[in-house]
């Protein structure tokens, strides 16, 4: 299998992840959205990596090692993940971690705004789709249609939904929509682990710093 091969692989489990991600988000099971959001990322930026020639040892990082993973791209292209949200990227790094609860060695916390969520996962697919993989070429040299620009040009639902890049609204605009919270807590040191959602009407976010807004938890054990 050659570079683009490899990469066209990745783009299109990437892309599968990020469907299934909107989905699952928007019908309310937002951790297991989460999870797939940072499985989409990781198989986009190492498209990009497969693109440019990175060999399978390369592949073994993880979004929980994200300065890894900018150096890898530094080194062959471009570390693309400069022009993407850190904070956002902090949660798909920390949504990888929590996969498994028994190998957790301190204390994760997740919480954010479910639109701010979704926009920013809909801006990095947009970004790396339109910015980098124009140059993906099947084995005949010829230039391939993913499967992210097809749903574009067929108003695929489950990619238009909530999609402020293909509604045509700023981005300003979508994150300072009324929005809804989640968080969760785990710490391993006591079972105080699950889903914690937090929901409330009329919250207004700002976005003027160009980031997503992070929402703290703290839980301490009940004293016995």
């Amino acid at each position: 299998m050659n570079n683009s091969s490899k990469a066209f692989s990745l783009i299109s489990l990437g892309y599968d992840d990020y469907i299934a991600a909107r989905y699952l988000i928007h019908g309310g099971y937002i951790l297991q959205g989460v999870t797939l959001a940072s499985s989409s990322v990781e198989k986009y930026l190492k498209a990009i990596l497969a693109m440019y020639g990175k060999e399978k040892k390369d592949m073994g990082v993880h979004l929980n090692k994200i300065e890894k993973i900018k150096k890898l791209l530094a080194d062959c292209y471009y570390d693309i993940t400069e022009k993407i949200d850190s904070r956002f990227l902090k949660i798909l790094g920390d949504a990888y971690n929590i996969r498994y609860y028994d190998d957790l060695k301190e204390t994760v916390t997740i919480g954010f705004f479910i639109n701010q969520f979704i926009g920013e996962l809909d801006y990095t697919i947009n970004l790396i789709e339109t910015k980098v993989i124009e140059g993906v070429h099947d084995s005949n040299g010829k230039s391939i249609s993913t499967a992210y620009k097809r749903d574009i040009e067929e108003k695929n639902v489950d990619l238009f939904l909530n999609n402020y890049i293909l509604s045509g609204i700023t981005k300003k605009e979508h994150m300072e929509k009324v929005d809804n919270g989640f968080g969760i807590f785990i710490n391993p040191d006591y079972i105080i682990s699950g889903n914690i959602l937090v929901q409330a009407k009329n919250i207004y976010n700002s976005y003027d710093d160009g980031k997503i807004t992070i929402i703290k938890m703290d839980f301490k054990p009940a004293a016995n």
